[in-house]
């Protein structure tokens, strides 16, 4: 019999493998400290500057939590490891820059948005793959399939930003604090779409897009199969229930 190739990007050894429960409690505080803290507050504000270090940390560490949930090899996990401690250092180089000179805090040239960007976007994907592993659906899949759609909008609100960044056209048409572009990625993959904040230039409108397009189809699709087949596991269930019920009454019987 052929010996099965190894996987390069998993072997699914992590101590922390499926701990999808996990992974969803530190998303969802995630979004909230994207919604509530601006990254780009004033200068010389210390109370912003540690707001700033405490988000960029957390939002670090569920993505690389992600990682090691859904198996990722333990080479690639220190990659990522050293990706977001990148990170950490330039933001910390940057407020302490900042109190010294009165600088901003944040640099919207695009280059730590750009960062985590590649661990955001990659995070939902390889949280799919695992799930797609699982041979049954436990409530940890439903975790899991929950925290891979909430993590979209991170990965999207750190797209955003990057297009702010590098782009001459602010993505709004003038400059906004970084809580908006959270609070527009959730309407926007929610689809609610309030039309208070709008992406202007052509590349902005086709990511925003893309966001709301990608929303919807994982909905209708992936946590649609997932929870069609956790109804005909509970089904089947009860059918075994009911059939081992009646055997015994007749074997008293």
């Amino acid at each position: 019999m052929p010996r099965q190739k190894k996987h390069v990007l998993f072997d699914d050894r992590s101590r922390y493998l499926d701990r999808f429960g996990l992974v969803l409690a530190l998303t969802v505080l995630a979004i909230v400290a994207l919604a509530l803290v601006d990254l780009s507050a004033p200068a010389g504000d210390l109370v912003a500057g540690v707001a700033s270090i405490a988000t960029s940390v957390l939002v670090g560490v569920t993505l690389l939590l992600a990682m090691r949930a859904s198996g990722l090899r333990l080479k690639w996990r220190r990659v990522a490891d050293a990706l977001v401690a990148v990170v950490l250092v330039i933001i910390i180089a940057q407020i302490v820059y900042g109190m010294a000179t009165d600088a901003a805090l944040f640099a919207r040239e695009g280059t730590r948005p750009l960062t985590l960007l590649v661990l955001a976007a990659l995070a939902p994907l390889v949280v799919v793959r695992r799930l797609l592993q699982h041979r049954t659906v436990t409530t940890g899949t439903l975790f899991g399939a929950v925290s891979a759609f909430l993590l979209l909008p991170i990965a999207f609100c750190y797209a955003f930003l990057t297009i702010d960044g590098l782009q001459a056209t602010p993505f709004f048409g003038q400059a906004e604090p970084t809580t908006s572009f959270m609070y527009f990625s959730l309407t926007t993959i929610s689809t609610v779409g309030y039309g208070d904040l709008t992406a202007v230039t052509p590349l902005a409108r086709l990511v925003a897009t893309a966001e709301a397009v990608s929303g919807q189809v994982y909905l209708v699709t992936f946590v649609g199969m997932l929870v069609g087949l956790r109804a005909q596991h509970w089904a089947a269930g009860r059918r075994e229930g009911a059939a081992s019920k009646e055997l015994a009454q007749e074997e008293e019987g």
